[in-house]
């Protein structure tokens, strides 16, 4: 048999990526097999101290809200069991320095079959750019302010975490608990028997009214907040 047979490819060799991100994989029992130069610089982990240790236990990733995204069985993980792709996240980790980074996170699978494949993670520092964002956000707020009270405006408070919980309709629950299932839009228009255009349409509004840009993060709320 050819030694280059598609079935006897072996796809786990990430020793040979080439990237500037931080990059490590995972098996899918979530322990550690790859952990690149790059991570090392990015958060001070040595790959001969993380590899065959559990991923959650290395990064102990939370979200801006101090909620824990790395855990065992995280959404990530859940994708890729179920072959469903996962969109770029941002996570806060907290390097061996003893500073927190935040990394935005993006995730590819290496798939040989249902039962044997690894998830390799690929993250950059964004801390200082979230920061200017953050800022810029702020200043915009204050600009407003500062040029409704020069005009003799009302101003209106602006609450900088507004906690209210959204009232999300029955279906919106039901769209919400699909997407926690990492069902793509068009398995949730079969699931609700409408149209792919409006499911695409409902995981959009959705996503607004839960304040947040992907549907990981929309998963992540919902659990937080107990929504699903």
């Amino acid at each position: 048999m050819a030694k280059d047979s598609a079935n006897n490819i072996d796809l786990h060799k990430w020793q040979d990526l080439l990237t500037h991100d931080g990059a490590f994989a995972v098996d899918p029992g979530q322990k550690i097999v790859y952990w690149s130069a790059s991570a090392e610089q990015l958060l001070g982990h040595a790959a001969k101290d993380v590899v065959g240790r559990p991923c959650y236990e290395i990064l102990g990733g939370k979200d801006a809200d101090n909620y824990r995204i790395c855990r065992p069985d995280c959404p990530v993980m859940a994708n890729a069991r179920r072959g469903r792709t996962t969109v770029d996240y941002d996570l806060l980790c907290t390097a061996t320095t003893g500073l927190e980074k935040r990394l935005n996170v993006t995730v590819a699978v290496s798939r040989k079959n249902r039962h044997d494949f690894q998830v390799l993670y690929l993250f950059r520092d964004v801390s200082e750019r979230r920061r200017i964002e953050e800022f810029a956000r702020k200043a915009s707020t204050t600009l407003h302010q500062l040029l409704s009270e020069e005009n003799g405006d009302p101003v209106e408070e602006v609450e900088e975490d507004p906690t209210p919980l959204p009232k999300l309709s029955r279906r919106e629950i039901q769209v919400l608990r699909l997407l926690a299932a990492g069902t793509t839009t068009q398995q949730i228009a079969e699931t609700l028997s409408i149209r792919p255009l409006t499911a695409r349409n409902h995981v959009s509004r959705l996503l607004t009214k839960l304040g947040v840009d992907s549907r990981l993060q929309a998963v992540v709320y919902a659990s937080r907040k107990r929504l699903i």
